[in-house]
């Protein structure tokens, strides 16, 4: 039976119209915009066909196209597939700065200057393939993405989420049943669905018009409207007669039914030919040298080249240069799974000897091994290292689990599952964890193996926030940890259950417990990470001694910025904020130039919150803001969960325009899934904060009270130190008054024994709130001393309140000078609604103010007013990209966007248009009202 091949990619794809036009819809616009796409389906279903027709849209469009495929016996080997992908550009490496060039070069292996982090690899190829865009569109196209190796499918997704203002395209196609990168990247997909019966008739006409009519119904049953299914199978048929067992009633799947058309394909071939195919099935990236080679070594006699013309003229591979490829994946499959084990298991053996690349060769040996090989297990461990400093983490893990399948020695076998299992937990891959810990805890395992197991357990079990008597097993882990000698590690493994403590309602003994855990240790006392272990666990008991150490650190000497994110967490938990906002930004700008985004997306959490209330907030802002993304990059959800609420909270305290409910309802619905609790507390405080700056006291009171009350779920009493100010304001002169002295009443003890410096300052500006009108003026003047310089809003918030009780203490004219002074401060501060209500009652003392002149705070996102900033500072959009991990092209579709915002069309107008607005004060100052 005589069978038309495929058709190309410039006829017309049957029964794909809707397919046809939404790539076509991606790539007319790609001068403009770009965007990414995921083809998922069964195979058969067309995806290549669509990549095809892709390619040539953007043939005829003027755009470049890079594409790489996926093989399976290449998903182990380190950045194959970018590699592939950006090979044809790979000149254009040596032209970028030397830390992404340093970064490409190491995962390539062609340098090892630099241990390469997977994220810095993904954006020096961000930049490279952004650089190659200034010359033409590109279309990236990754096919049977399911099989690239791991590293490449997470520098990929990176990619493909930051393409919305590049002229780059990013289509791959992904084979059904698998779980990729590509899918948590949230990319949009299209699924090709089974074409209908005349569709299926039609293309069948197509390509075998001279079926007999009860074949060519039986092949259209069996096919179910997959186009593959429906030439392969007519491809078998026979010119007469009954069709072949291929298409037998049995209830196989239409893939099996495939692999077995194409194996029937491969009957008749010679020993030769079929050795050739097998060795290329097995090693997608060997030369036709190698590939003959291996297959002389496994037949005993030399095989030529001309094996390989019965398999053309059959459709089942092409030579392609010097390598031999496949018409499709399901012909290597079958390929493998006709050919005798023992055949399979030789033609390991024999690529092994004859590859060059060291570590295909590697994998062959790996793969020819049958039980135990210390030899080959020892070179895995060895290639894990490599891979681990060529930031293809992934790879490194595989070869050593790879490699305790291989070692002898059980003790050995499990800490090489251990190791493998700590590589994965970095990147977020907790099932992978746990199925490689399940595997090293059935084996004998040393006292420091079985803490280090036993900690990563407790780590993925998700119980560490719930879990009783979890305080006492990290103890007990870090005890082991220390009585094995890794004093290090013992104190590193306490930092999650201190954290459990800040966040939960842990008992002042397990607070206790946890910190002289951890100084027992023995560990110097400005350690970072003893100073984090002992603030985030007892706060109320170390914060003077913390604050102490603190002062006493140097931040020019830190030169680790994890070591400065541990001492300004530290800090802000014993209640210097300012001091702590001060530490975390150090972190933050050391963590974005190593671009170690897993850290990175922490110490903008931690930052964001410190700021919060140190009164910066469009840093706050934006820091949460970005947490919120790279933790999506990262799989760390809670980090972007909480970076979200707090973003919310300095939008609320701002005063800002957004809508508030809306920036909280994502995160507060995903928290209360999880039973979230104190986690919700953030989301309390910002709907407080926006209330209260309204002057709705009660609507503040109901949003703020179950942060304070113990008996809610959300009440946190750590929180609680930022917002005493907030709840008394809200209640003090209410029904809830009795509530709100109790509270304070213990706020006070706790400040008197632990001094806080958030705390005492909040505490002061809340007293005359408290106090009769006898003593309030005495209060209002302690509290706007030394206590609340270092917190402007408290003290603006202090003389508008002021100026408020001299108002209605018929002391109008007293009245006038705080609250010019507090209208000053709140402007300045950026504090919209505040500013507004600060006038008003200036108004209503028969002073005469206009309205706040809007500046470019309340004009801007929080990431505008931040790339704006970088710009104003002399900046150039490539510089400012690099910072935030995007390309010069989203930055100026940013500033082009920006521009008209604050009225100007140059970048030089930048340094003025963002200078805060003064002329309001200067007119209060001469009682008039300003132009």
């Amino acid at each position: 039976m005589a069978v038309s091949s495929a058709p190309d990619a410039t006829s017309e794809l049957i029964g794909r119209n809707e397919e046809v036009a939404r790539v076509d819809a991606l790539l007319d616009g790609v001068r403009e915009r770009g965007g990414a796409l995921v083809i998922r389906g069964e195979p058969g279903i067309g995806k290549s066909a669509l990549l095809d027709h892709a390619r040539g849209r953007a043939s005829t469009l003027g755009a470049r196209t890079l594409a790489t495929v996926g093989v399976e016996s290449e998903s182990e080997l380190a950045f194959a597939g970018l590699h592939q992908l950006l090979g044809p550009i790979g000149i254009r490496i040596e032209r970028l700065p030397d830390p992404q060039r340093q970064a490409l070069e190491a995962a390539f292996g062609v340098a090892d200057l630099i241990e390469a982090d997977p994220f810095r690899v993904a954006l020096a190829a961000y930049r490279l393939l952004s650089d190659a865009a200034d010359s033409s569109p590109l279309l990236l196209i990754a096919d049977d993405a399911q099989w690239l190796d791991r590293s490449s499918l997470d520098v990929l997704s990176f990619i493909a989420r930051r393409l919305d203002n590049e002229p780059v395209v990013f289509i791959a196609g992904l084979r059904d049943g698998f779980s990729t990168a590509l899918e948590e990247a949230g990319l949009p997909i299209l699924r090709p669905g089974r074409l209908s019966a005349s569709d299926s008739e039609k293309l069948l006409d197509r390509v075998a018009s001279g079926l007999f009519p009860y074949v060519r119904d039986r092949v259209l049953a069996e096919a179910t409207g997959n186009p593959l299914g429906l030439v392969e199978l007519a491809r078998t048929m026979p010119e007469a007669g009954d069709p072949v067992e291929l298409l037998s009633p049995t209830t196989a799947a239409l893939t099996a039914r495939l692999e077995r058309a194409f194996g029937a394909r491969l009957d008749g071939l010679d020993e030769d030919t079929r050795l050739v195919l097998l060795a290329a099935a097995l090693d997608g990236r060997a030369s036709i040298a190698e590939l003959l080679s291996a297959a002389t070594l496994v037949c005993g006699h030399e095989v030529a080249l001309s094996a390989l013309d019965s398999a053309a003229e059959r459709g089942l591979a092409q030579v392609h240069g010097s390598e031999v490829r496949f018409q499709h994946p399901l012909i290597r499959s079958a390929v493998q799974s006709t050919a005798p084990p023992a055949q399979r298991l030789a033609m390991y053996a024999a690529l092994a000897e004859v590859v060059r690349d060291p570590e295909r060769r590697l994998w062959h040996r790996a793969a020819c091994s049958v039980g135990h090989d210390d030899e080959v297990a020892t070179a895995l461990e060895e290639h894990a290292q490599i891979a681990r400093r060529r930031g293809a983490v992934m790879v490194a893990a595989a070869a050593l689990e790879r490699a305790a399948m291989l070692t002898s020695d059980p003790r050995q076998k499990g800490e090489r599952l251990l190791q493998a299992a700590e590589l994965v937990y970095d990147l977020g891959r907790v099932h992978v964890v746990s199925r490689l810990l399940s595997e090293a805890e059935s084996l004998e395992v040393g006292p420091l193996e079985a803490a280090r197991m036993a900690w990563l357990r407790q780590m993925i079990s998700g119980d560490v926030w719930f879990e009783k008597g979890a305080a006492k097993t990290f103890v007990a882990i870090a005890e082991q940890l220390l009585a094995g000698g890794d004093p290090d590690a013992a104190l590193r493994s306490l930092v999650p259950v201190a954290h459990r403590c800040w966040w939960t309602r842990s008992r002042p003994r397990t607070r206790q417990y946890i910190v002289d855990a951890a100084e027992g240790i023995g560990s110097p006392g400005d350690d970072p990470r003893l100073l984090v272990v002992t603030a985030l666990a007892n706060p109320e008991l170390t914060a003077p001694s913390v604050r102490r150490r603190v002062a006493e650190l140097r931040l020019q000497e830190l030169t680790d910025p994890v070591a400065a994110m541990y001492v300004g967490i530290a800090a802000e938990k014993a209640g210097d904020f300012v001091a702590g906002s001060r530490f975390l930004a150090r972190a933050v700008e050391r963590l974005r130039e190593q671009s170690r985004l897993g850290m990175l997306t922490q110490a903008l959490v931690h930052y964001a919150w410190a700021a919060t209330y140190a009164d910066d907030w469009e840093a706050a802002e934006r820091a949460g803001a970005e947490a919120a993304t790279l933790a999506r990059e990262t799989r760390q959800p809670q980090f972007g969960l909480t970076g979200q609420l707090v973003a919310a909270l300095a939008a609320a305290l701002r005063g800002s325009e957004t809508d508030l409910d809306a920036m909280l309802a994502g995160p507060e619905r995903a928290l209360t899934t999880m039973k979230g609790g104190p986690l919700l507390a953030p989301a309390h405080l910002a709907r407080g904060a926006a209330a209260l700056s309204e002057g709705r006291h009660e609507d503040a009171f109901r949003a703020l009270w179950p942060v304070f009350d113990e008996e809610d779920p959300a009440y946190h009493r750590f929180m609680r130190w930022p917002a005493v100010l907030d709840l008394v304001e809200a209640g003090a002169h209410s029904e809830h008054a009795a509530d709100v002295r109790r509270v304070t009443g213990e706020l006070e003890q706790i400040a008197e024994r632990s001094e806080p410096p958030i705390l005492r300052a909040g505490l002061a500006c809340a007293r005359p709130l408290l106090s009769d009108d006898d003593h309030a003026e005495a209060h209002f003047l302690a509290a706007l001393g030394e206590e609340s310089r270092s917190y402007p809003l408290l003290r603006a918030r202090t003389l508008f309140s002021f100026g408020r009780w001299l108002r209605r203490q018929r002391r109008s004219a007293d009245s006038r000078a705080p609250l010019r002074d507090a209208i000053d401060q709140f402007d300045v501060l950026g504090a919209t609604r505040w500013s507004e209500r600060a006038r008003q009652e200036l108004r209503a003392t028969g002073e005469k103010i206009g309205p706040r002149t809007p500046d470019a705070r309340d004009r801007l996102t929080a990431q505008e007013l931040q790339i704006a900033q970088l710009a104003a500072a002399g900046l150039s959009n490539r510089e400012i990209g690099e910072r935030l991990f995007l390309s010069h092209r989203t930055i100026g579709s940013h500033l082009y966007r920006i521009f008209p915002k604050l009225g100007i069309t140059a970048r030089s107008q930048l340094p003025a248009a963002l200078e805060p607005r003064r002329e309001q004060t200067t007119a209060m100052r001469h009682g008039a009202e300003p132009a």
